[in-house]
């Protein structure tokens, strides 16, 4: 397995299940990642803006995706993929 930090912007798809947020599917350069499970959801202080952590698989990689509440901002943080 390969892990890399990415800290890159994204864009993601969500719904609302039982009123909180799932990411779906997002958007990394000129790529699409369909999200099929969502293994850890927690939330941090950083200065004012609250960040919400999304840890995600596709089946195969894993990904940690963070949404910004002050800026409104999607990034991919970090992938773990297997080589």
């Amino acid at each position: 397995m390969s892990y890399e930090t990415v800290n890159e912007p994204i864009e993601v798809l969500i719904a609302f299940k039982n009123e909180q947020p799932e990411p779906m599917v997002f958007k990394w350069g000129k790529r699409y990642y369909q999200i099929r499970k969502v293994c850890l959801v927690h939330a941090e202080r950083v200065g004012r803006e609250k960040v919400y952590y999304f840890s995600v698989s596709d089946e195969t990689n894993a990904y940690r995706l963070s949404f910004r509440t002050e800026s409104l901002a999607w990034r991919l943080e970090e992938m773990c993929t297997e080589v």
